[in-house]
């Protein structure tokens, strides 16, 4: 029995997983934020990429990004965690994958990113296929083509397409593999993606190869190289075409046509340093169809020359598939004992990398070799080959009833939908009649209350009208009783002091001149006396305090009122050469109206622990008012529901005034206004 066809899905494997890094490489460009500034996530993870690094290290820089990505917004969280979940593929590190695409997952549901969703179900796909566990991966991967159809993004629903449909051949349900790969062909076509086109049609060709429908699978490889044609960067996609298309001709024992392609793949230069398997395998190709057209030239030290390649590659499938050829050229040879010793070291090597193909074919060649063991080898090959096909029966009939229950739920989703119109419609005209009378409800009651609002604010602005003038008159009050005093001090006791004074110096009086010396010193304390009183006189009426009303101490003692209500301390800082004496009091109001309802919103919103009020004259003579917390901040370009703010503007703008307010998330709030004074 020929084992050539052995290696060639073998080699459609590692090229359809080289495939999928790619495209994931794609995604990973997609998905990545679209900022130019390098996060500390991005560098984490550019560092766990490096292949230079060991990946026990590589891994614990993975770590790393994935506790800076927690510490991210939802929408960056996300699309980190994803970042770090595909590399956690590539590194193996499984439970790193299922925490942070689990985490990336929940996100990408709670914000309805059905891209998002779909994206990391892809990367579920990759990490089951990976593992080898199809039907996993293949409903990971059905799951993300829904998703990406419904967005619609063709592109990658054609991925996912591609996908399954290796999936489905891996099994060998080639008839629901070729069916896969024409729906993707669907896809990509419209969008002019040649690559892809040429990875649908090779691998139709493989396929039918396997189904050993040769005609047709050199035709869907012919068209994959008319595609290629169309690609700039083919890589060695020709070689490894080139080299299917031989397979096949070798497999109808058309071994010069083989040989022609062979060798035309063999032949391109540099292909040994560009893909050195693919040059390893060329060469064992080509002497195994030398080999079967009786061809003994550079025989066997091709097959040598093979496997000292595969050999110092740790290659271990291009080793087993060595190791058979070189033994069927013995075997013919005549030297059994060494083509023995070949087939068991395969069949041992490929039993430790499970691949049950080669090792049926190393039990099929040693039933034909050892004689005397034939028949024990003969009865491991049925028993293996029986409980390959039943595993894939099962495995097939598993993926049926995988379709079979998705397309069940398309149905029922199709009649429940139907339901849900019908239900929507009139649940639709129900909402929409009780929102119009709710809509109305609320708008009178609105209305009602912005009067009252309105009739309340005039009444607090003429209380404090009210409370500036009593404070005026309550200065008046001081000054004229400053005056009384004065001038009851001038004209009454100072006018009977003198009076006293002048009869008490008049007097004749005789005694000890002691005496007369102490009545002398009276007299002049009691002159003093007089003149002291009539300099406070002077004072009291002369150096009257102009107080201007005192709208510093109105403001502080609004301060201190909603500082107690909010828990937050305060600054209050004015310049003294303010003349709020000469401004109208109406600006006075408003100023003041606006620092209530700027303290308002700290005390309900803010959450501030500090809040600093500031009036500032400026050199073109305007009244600066400074009004700053260390709040939480807002959005300003998310629209708010409340009024404050268009409150405090209509306010400023009474007074011919500016307004400005400035405030970020976690960074507080100020708000500036200019008046002209």
């Amino acid at each position: 029995m020929s084992t050539s066809r052995l290696k060639y899905p073998c080699a459609i494997l590692l090229l359809t997983l080289v495939w999928a890094v790619l495209t994931r490489c794609e995604t990973v460009q997609h998905s990545s934020p679209s900022e130019k500034e390098k996060d500390s996530v991005t560098i984490w993870l550019k560092k766990a990429r490096a292949d230079t690094i060991a990946r026990p290290v590589r891994k614990q820089f993975l770590v790393r990004a994935y506790d800076e990505a927690i510490l991210q917004n939802d929408s960056s969280r996300q699309r980190s965690l994803w970042s770090i979940a595909y590399e956690a593929i590539r590194l193996r590190d499984s439970s790193m994958f299922r925490k942070s695409n689990k985490e990336a997952l929940q996100l990408a549901l709670k914000m309805r990113d059905t891209f998002g969703i779909a994206d990391i179900h892809w990367n579920y796909g990759a990490f089951y296929l990976d593992r080898k566990h199809y039907d996993s991966a293949y409903y990971h991967y059905s799951t993300a083509q829904k998703l990406f159809k419904s967005v619609p993004h063709s592109y990658y629903s054609g991925k996912m397409l591609y996908n399954m449909a290796f999936i489905r051949g891996r099994i060998k349900d080639y008839t629901a593999c070729e069916v896969l790969l024409f729906q993707a062909i669907a896809e990509f076509k419209p969008e002019n993606r040649y690559k892809q086109l040429y990875q649908c049609y090779n691998h139709l060709g493989v396929i039918f190869d396997e189904l050993k429908e040769f005609d047709k699978a050199v035709s869907y490889h012919k068209i994959a190289l008319e595609y290629l044609d169309r690609i700039e960067d083919t890589s060695v996609f020709l070689q490894k075409s080139q080299n299917n298309i031989g397979l096949i001709y070798q497999k109808q024992g058309l071994h010069e046509q083989a040989l022609t392609y062979f060798n035309k793949a063999l032949n391109t230069p540099n292909l040994k340093s560009r893909d050195i398997s693919l040059y390893a395998r060329l060469i064992d190709n080509i002497a195994y169809s030398k080999f079967l057209n009786n061809d003994t030239t550079q025989l066997p030290g091709e097959f040598h020359r093979a496997l000292h390649i595969r050999d110092s590659m740790h290659n271990g499938l291009g080793v087993t598939i060595s190791k058979l050829h070189m033994a069927e050229y013995y075997a013919q040879y005549k030297d059994t004992a060494l083509a023995l010793s070949l087939t068991k070291e395969a069949c041992k090597l490929a039993q430790s990398k499970q691949n049950n193909r080669d090792v049926l074919s190393a039990l099929l060649l040693l039933s034909r070799l050892d004689k005397k063991n034939g028949q024990d080898y003969l009865q491991k090959y049925i028993e293996l080959n029986n409980d390959i096909q039943e595993r894939e029966r099962k495995t097939r009939n598993k993926f049926t009833r995988i379709q079979y229950e998705t397309d069940q739920y398309i149905e029922k989703t199709r009649v429940l939908s139907t339901q849900k119109v019908w239900i929507l419609t009139i649940g639709i005209a129900l909402v929409l009649l009780l929102s119009l009378l709710y809509i109305l409800n609320r708008q009178y009651a609105r209305n009602k209350f912005l009067h009252m609002e309105n009739r309340q604010q005039r009444a607090n602005e003429q209380i404090y009208l009210l409370s500036l003038k009593q404070q005026a008159k309550l200065q008046e009050g001081r000054n004229q009783e400053r005056i009384r005093i004065s001038e009851e001090l001038h004209d009454s006791i100072l006018g009977n002091l003198f009076a006293i004074r002048m009869g008490w110096g008049f007097l004749k009086l005789q005694g000890h001149p002691d005496a007369l010396q102490k009545h002398r010193h009276y007299l002049e304390e009691l002159q003093r006396i007089e003149k002291e009183i009539r300099d406070a006189s002077h004072e009291l009426k002369d150096k009257l305090v102009a107080y201007p009303i005192n709208f510093i101490n109105v403001v502080e003692k609004l301060i201190q009122n909603r500082g107690k209500t909010g828990d937050f301390k305060y600054k209050l800082i004015h310049d003294d050469a303010i003349p709020w004496e000469d401004i109208d009091e109406q600006v006075k109001v408003n100023l003041y109206r606006v620092i209530e309802e700027a303290l308002q919103n700290c005390v309900k919103h803010a959450g501030a622990g500090l809040v600093e009020v500031r009036f500032e004259l400026s050199e073109d003579n305007h009244l600066r008012l400074i009004i700053r917390d260390n709040g939480v901040g807002f959005n300003l370009r998310k629209r708010h529901k409340g009024i404050g703010i268009r409150n405090m503007q209509s306010r400023v703008q009474k007074i011919k005034g500016e307004f400005c307010i400035n405030s970020e998330k976690n960074r507080g709030t100020t708000i500036t206004v200019s008046v002209p004074v």
